[in-house]
C-alpha cells in the first residue's frame, strides 16, 4: 500500500472517493457496493483506489472509522470524570443520529473476521484506543487515578458499540451511568488493567 500524502492529488482522490461511497452507501449495503462502483461514482480510476486501498473492505473501514472519529473528538474539560462522560455522551449521542448509526453498521459489516488479519481490526478499532489512551495518559499527567485502557473500552466503549449493534443504541444518561461504574470499580480496586 502507498504512503498517502497529505494533500494534493491523495487527499482529492481520498476525499472523492470517500464522498461516493458514503453516497453509495446512502442507496445500498456495503456488500452490494464494488470498488468499480466507488471509482465511477468518484470520477478517479479504479486502479488509484486499488493501490491505495487494495479491496472494497479496507475502502469502507478506513472511512467509517474517519467518519466516527470526525463525530467524537477528544474532549479535554480538566478532569478525566469530565473527559469520560463527554466522551461518552458523545460516541453515544453519535451511534443515535442515523449517519453515525450508519457508518458503525458498516464498521461492523466490514470488520475483518479472520485472525490473520490484525490489520484489519487494528484500523477499526485503533483510533478509538489511541483517543482513550491519550485521555488516560492526560488524567495520569495531571495526577488523577485513572483504570487501565482496556478497562475504558470494556466497560465503557464495548457497552455503547454492543448497544448500538443490536439496534438500542445508548442515550447519555446510560454513558453516563457506565462512566459511574467504570470509576466506582477503578476507585474500589475491582479493574485489572493497568493505565499506561
Amino acid at each position: 500500500m502507498a504512503t498517502p500524502r497529505p494533500g494534493g492529488r491523495t487527499a482529492r482522490t481520498k476525499a472523492q472517493a470517500f464522498e461516493a461511497a458514503a453516497a453509495l452507501l446512502a442507496e445500498r449495503d456495503a456488500a452490494d457496493i464494488a470498488m468499480t462502483d466507488i471509482a465511477g461514482r468518484a470520477g478517479v480510476a479504479a486502479t488509484s483506489l486499488y493501490r491505495r486501498w487494495g479491496d472494497v473492505r479496507s475502502l469502507l473501514t478506513e472511512m467509517a472509522v474517519e467518519r466516527l472519529m470526525e463525530d467524537s473528538p477528544l474532549p479535554d474539560t480538566g478532569s478525566l470524570e469530565g473527559d469520560l462522560r463527554t466522551w461518552g455522551r458523545t460516541v453515544a449521542q453519535s451511534l443515535c443520529s442515523r449517519e453515525g448509526s450508519a457508518f458503525f453498521r458498516i464498521l461492523i459489516a466490514t470488520a475483518p473476521t479472520e485472525d490473520a488479519d490484525r490489520v484489519g481490526r487494528i484500523t477499526a478499532l485503533g483510533p478509538r484506543i489511541q483517543q482513550i489512551y491519550d485521555l488516560i495518559t492526560r488524567a495520569l499527567e495531571r495526577g488523577e487515578p485513572a483504570p487501565g485502557v482496556m478497562d475504558v473500552t470494556d466497560y465503557l466503549l464495548a457497552p455503547i458499540y454492543v448497544r448500538a449493534l443490536f439496534g438500542v443504541p445508548a442515550d447519555q444518561s446510560v454513558a453516563d451511568r457506565l462512566v459511574d461504574r467504570l470509576l466506582a470499580m477503578a476507585k474500589a480496586g475491582q479493574l485489572v488493567s493497568a493505565p499506561p
